[in-house]
């Protein structure tokens, strides 16, 4: 009878007995399908191969004194030499390179800025189709979101493709210390998880594979397309609830995340206006500005010049003495009608420009009203 980590990953295990294997291998074999309930992928699919030396062996003497042995186990960071595995370096670096403080903490209230559906990313190319260019961060917070015409994507950390730090230094709520790891330096593997699952939705293609390549988001421990998919593949299937509360959304827009810090305040924040403060420049935002104040300033001269005209039609012109009263009143009219025409038009267009993207806030705001309505329904139904 096959355990349900051997029928999930497709890698059934030779038929051995005991008395076939020491006790080591016996004990190698409990750990490993131990572990195999937190990790998605098995160890034949990892793109990094290095053996990492036991934690309680990597003491601060000797990660200062000894260099690593190439051809045997690390005493750092897979990807990161200047990281030793010391429990509390270790956590430290994977919360810098994972966590989501300001996002967990927004959490009850995303539904109101965006889709609850993990899956709401598009591939590489989509991003392309869509006209967003690619931009790599280091920065946690900003990955998945997008701004006009870039969209922020955090690249993969090498210690997430080693399958020995999973089992050592990720950990599931309810794992016990059995590993060796004590419980509160572990790092919760649902987040870890939920971010790989991101990376599976936006480079699902070969083509997808190539621009993150190019955009350095993969590395290079991942040679070709054909090891990357056998690894990110084990992923691609996971359910919300297998990951972090972040990771139940998808791609977030980063205008509508400044508007959720300025009415929730978080704690998290960095400043109250904005989730990430922009980079500024006069040059730039005079020209943002320059169009509309450019637009408002030539309707509000045309309909004060209309109403100019419509209030003073020059009857006593000479070049109005010979014609009638009744054509006088006539061209008059004409100039009036045209005048507050001129005016209503103005006025319209404005109404417009601000009407319809009020209207599409407001049709969002409610439409996630619904959707939130529709959705603790469904669970308390259930």
């Amino acid at each position: 009878m096959h355990s349900p980590a051997d029928l999930w990953f497709g890698e059934i295990p030779l038929k051995k007995t005991p008395l076939d294997m020491s006790a080591a291998q016996l004990n190698h074999q409990k750990y490993q399908m131990s572990s195999y309930s937190h990790i998605p992928f098995p160890p034949s699919s990892a793109p990094n191969r290095d053996r990492l030396s036991p934690y309680d062996e990597v003491t601060v003497q000797n990660a200062q004194s000894e260099p690593d042995n190439k051809a045997g186990p690390i005493t750092h960071v897979p990807g990161e030499p200047a990281v030793r595995l010391l429990p509390d370096q270790v956590r430290i670096h994977i919360s810098s390179h994972l966590d989501t403080p300001l996002l967990d903490e927004l959490y009850e209230n995303l539904w109101l800025i965006a889709k609850k559906c993990g899956r709401n990313i598009d591939p590489l190319h989509t991003q392309k189709v869509k006209g967003r260019s690619i931009v790599p961060t280091e920065d946690p917070r900003l990955h998945l979101t997008w701004h006009r015409d870039r969209i922020y994507i955090k690249p993969v950390p090498v210690f997430l493709l080693n399958y020995q730090f999973w089992t050592t230094y990720l950990q599931t709520s309810t794992q016990d210390s059995s590993c060796g790891m004590p419980k509160e330096l572990g790092f919760d593997s649902s987040i870890a998880t939920g971010f790989l699952r991101s990376y599976a939705l936006l480079v699902p293609h070969r083509l997808d594979f190539e621009l993150a390549k190019e955009a350095h988001l993969i590395p290079g421990d991942v040679e070709n397309w054909f090891q990357w998919s056998k690894f990110i593949s084990h992923f691609y299937h996971l359910s919300d609830e297998n990951v972090a509360k972040r990771y139940h959304y998808g791609q977030l827009r980063l205008s509508w995340l400044n508007w959720a810090v300025r009415v929730f305040r978080p704690q998290h924040a960095r400043t109250w206006w904005f989730y990430e403060v922009p980079h500024w420049s006069i040059t730039a935002f005079v020209a943002r500005a320059t169009v509309p104040l450019l637009f408002l300033f030539a309707g509000i001269s045309l309909a004060l010049s209309s109403m100019q005209v419509a209030l003073s039609v020059p009857t006593d012109d000479p070049w109005f003495h010979g014609l009638g009263e009744s054509k006088l009143q006539s061209i008059g009219r004409a100039f009036w009608v045209f005048s507050i025409a001129v005016i209503l038009g103005w006025a319209a267009i404005g109404a417009l420009l601000l009407g319809i993207p009020t209207a599409i806030l407001v049709w969002q705001v409610s439409w996630g009203f619904m959707r939130e309505k529709r959705r603790r329904a469904g669970i308390s139904a259930g």
